[in-house]
């Protein structure tokens, strides 16, 4: 094999190591060993783009598998390849957003190629878009970073809101981490969880979880389009602005109160060691206040509190992730602080007055 391929199988294989799993990589594209994923993505670079791979710059797996590199003729790009679910319809709703955002001033790279088979004769997708490089990812937690991060996204949903409406963005509905109809928690967005074998012992989190999405969907407002995971883990920020902005494919047709409560939640937190403690109760309503400011309009009584149940559901899910990992025997030591949130926090931001904290 040649050096440069082998140079991508160094950075999945340091990847295993570093999570010690490799659950998604298995998924999307078929294997978990290095040496075939690093063949597997220079044969789609040379088919979707035209040369293979120069050098690589980085790579992870979350809910897909994404791989910075160098191609041969020195163009920086970034291939992200997903599990099944990711349809090519949604992926190109997903790159009209990502396209009209970067032409309105949000920070973000640009597509390249839009979305095509990862490996010939395989229902499982990948994309190519521009590299922006990443300023530095880490946990935010001032007032400033919050007002600045709630700002943000108030920007995008507004720039969002001059999308004109089409067929063509109509996937952005059913986004592949949607809840089922019927069931609490759609299918977690790694196979690594297993929430029906690890549900002894957490009742109480699907509890509050039942509660937070009946309070969350009892707002009934058109949607918007959002981006619906707009945490320190995608976002970069300083006190002056947004510096960056990642991980397109969470962008969904959401009402504006969910939109808000997940990121009132998450905007603070990277899941890195280090970055996992959540906002607290106080700190998600201040971001939603702060949203408010930027947005300059109000959110009503039924949004207000909808907000917040989405902020709950959010804690709740992710609680039940950490859970799942804890009964296989796979969490890490600060892999908790979700639960603790929930058990602390839950209870009192279902119990949120209309307009309390503002």
């Amino acid at each position: 094999m040649v050096p440069v391929v082998d140079s991508v199988a160094r950075l999945v294989a340091a990847q295993h190591a570093r999570w010690g799993i490799n659950a998604v990589d298995r998924e999307v594209f078929g294997t978990g060993d290095p040496a075939e994923i690093a063949a597997i993505l220079d044969r789609f670079c040379q088919r979707e783009v035209g040369t293979g791979i120069g050098t690589a710059l980085f790579y992870g797996a979350s809910a897909g598998c994404v791989l910075g590199l160098r191609l041969a003729d020195g163009t920086e790009v970034v291939v992200k390849a997903y599990q099944e679910r990711w349809r090519a319809p949604f992926l190109q709703a997903v790159q009209a957003v990502q396209s009209h955002m970067a032409t309105h001033g949000i920070p973000c790279a640009r597509p390249v190629r839009g979305p095509a088979p990862v490996v010939p004769g395989r229902p499982h997708q990948a994309i190519v878009e521009s590299h922006l490089p990443d300023p530095g990812l880490r946990p935010y937690a001032s007032a400033a970073e919050r007002r600045v991060s709630a700002a943000g996204l108030a920007r995008q949903i507004a720039v969002a809101r001059e999308l004109v409406p089409s067929a063509a963005l109509a996937p952005l509905a059913d986004h592949p981490l949607r809840r089922v109809d019927g069931g609490l928690y759609g299918e977690p967005h790694s196979p690594l969880f297993d929430f029906a074998a690890t549900a002894e012992g957490a009742g109480w989190m699907d509890a509050l979880a039942t509660r937070a999405a009946a309070g969350r969907d009892a707002d009934e407002r058109p949607p918007v389009v959002a981006h619906t995971d707009w945490s320190a883990r995608n976002v970069r920020l300083d006190d002056d602005g947004l510096l960056a902005v990642y991980d397109w494919d969470s962008v969904a047709l959401v009402p504006e109160s969910t939109a808000i409560g997940q990121a009132a939640v998450t905007w603070s937190v990277t899941a890195d060691p280090g970055g996992t403690e959540f906002p607290t109760r106080a700190d998600i309503v201040s971001f939603m206040a702060d949203y408010e400011e930027a947005a300059g309009s109000r959110l009503d009584d039924v949004q207000w509190r909808a907000a917040a149940a989405a902020a709950v559901y959010v804690l709740a899910y992710t609680a039940r992730c950490e859970h799942s990992l804890d009964v296989k025997g796979m969490a890490r030591a600060d892999q908790h602080a979700a639960r603790d949130r929930l058990a602390e926090a839950g209870e009192r931001l279902l119990g949120l007055a209309p307009g309390e904290g503002r």
